[in-house]
């Protein structure tokens, strides 16, 4: 007993060093690492994620490795093991993440859970710990928040976790997610469950009748994509240009309320400039996956021009700017450049002929309005010369 504890805390100092900002002392640390056998680390790592009054960063660092141990190593290692030890590692894991009082833990030990169930899902598609279903039913449905977060963040993570028992539980996950997305309580849920619905959509992408039978969950969702943006956070925003990339068909039902908040957003001087590049970026995206779709919406395309000839025009002030051979690194992520990138794609998305008569008649209206505006400058000078 006294040697296992002497060993487990030569393994926390080793944790610690590989953390270690010293180079030669974290090279020596890693090799240190590697050369312990699979089964040995599995019973580290787990006992340093378990123990509370560890340094929050060994424990940290314990769960990124073993989460890494499962997801490359995990056929060489988890079969070896006797199957008494499994079951008390599945066990110990859902055990500590209804212990784990820390939010930022809890997200890892989930990843940890997630990396283990997608290994569990056989060839035939059973998944091999029900014990884990269970869990996520259970704590879906939870009255503590941290384990429907735990719940959801799992599911995010491996939408596939019902294997081939999906179709079955179909209507028992849309009530989950349903029933998250309207927690108005707590926003993290609403955006949590928003982005394991993007998760599920996104992990059938081929499946079109899934599409429809989830299609009343988009309104809850656009919602969440609004809500999360202005609490600074564009999470949900990246899924919905991820559906638009790759299932652009899950949005036809809503498309109309789709383009409206893309553009709403985009035009939205609070936000910052990557959300508003990133909703402009779902109405480009869709120019290009789904542009038959789009050009029966050429309302939202023409609303989108002005947005974009803005955007482009966007330019912060340098006196050497014109004088530059090359782009800077910033530059590529300013409002000009994402504008010009996207104006582009659009018109070779849904063609010219549409989208040139647009872009013509605003810029003809902004040389107007900038010609008023000189003209009046001027006129002001002339008069206070006089």
């Amino acid at each position: 007993m006294a040697a296992a504890a002497a060993e487990q805390q030569q393994f926390y100092l080793l944790l610690g060093n590989l953390l270690s900002p010293d180079n030669v002392v974290r090279k020596q640390a890693e090799e240190t690492y590697e050369n312990i056998p699979g089964q040995s680390k599995i019973t580290f790592l787990l006992q340093a994620i378990r123990n509370t009054t560890a340094a929050e960063e060994a424990r940290q660092m314990a769960a990124v490795l073993l989460r890494r141990l499962l997801s490359s190593a995990f056929d060489e290692v988890y079969p070896t093991l006797p199957s008494d030890v499994q079951t008390a590692i599945k066990s110990e894991l859902l055990m500590i993440i209804q212990m784990e009082t820390q939010s930022s833990m809890r997200k890892k030990i989930c990843d940890i859970a997630a990396e283990l169930a997608r290994n569990l899902i056989d060839e035939d598609g059973n998944n091999q710990w029900p014990e884990g279903l269970k869990f996520l039913f259970d704590s879906v449905s939870s009255q503590n928040m941290g384990l429907r977060e735990a719940a959801l963040h799992i599911f995010w993570n491996f939408p596939g976790i019902f294997g081939n028992q999906q179709q079955h539980y179909l209507d028992v996950i849309k009530r989950m997610l349903v029933q998250c997305m309207q927690d108005q309580e707590h926003p993290s849920i609403r955006t949590l469950s928003a982005r394991a619905t993007a998760a599920f959509i996104l992990a059938n992408e081929h499946n079109v009748a899934l599409f429809k039978h989830f299609a009343d969950l988009l309104p809850g969702f656009l919602q969440a994509v609004n809500d999360s943006c202005y609490q600074n956070d564009d999470s949900v925003l990246k899924s919905l240009v991820e559906i638009a990339d790759t299932v652009p068909k899950y949005l036809r039902p809503h498309l109309e309320a789709t383009l409206q908040l893309s553009l709403k957003l985009c035009g939205d001087t609070s936000l910052n400039n990557m959300q508003r590049q990133l909703a402009l970026e779902v109405i480009v995206t869709l120019s290009e996956t789904a542009a038959a779709m789009l050009r029966k919406h050429t309302n939202i395309v023409a609303q989108t021009i002005p947005q974009m000839l803005a955007m482009m025009v966007d330019l912060e002030e340098d006196e050497d700017w014109a004088n530059a051979d090359e782009l800077e690194d910033d530059d590529f992520d300013s409002n000009a450049v994402a504008g010009e990138s996207a104006l582009d794609r659009m018109a070779c998305g849904l063609g010219g002929k549409l989208v040139l008569p647009m872009i013509k008649e605003h810029i003809m209206q902004m040389l107007q309005n900038r010609y008023i505006t000189r003209d009046r400058l001027e006129g002001q000078t002339v008069d206070s010369g006089s």
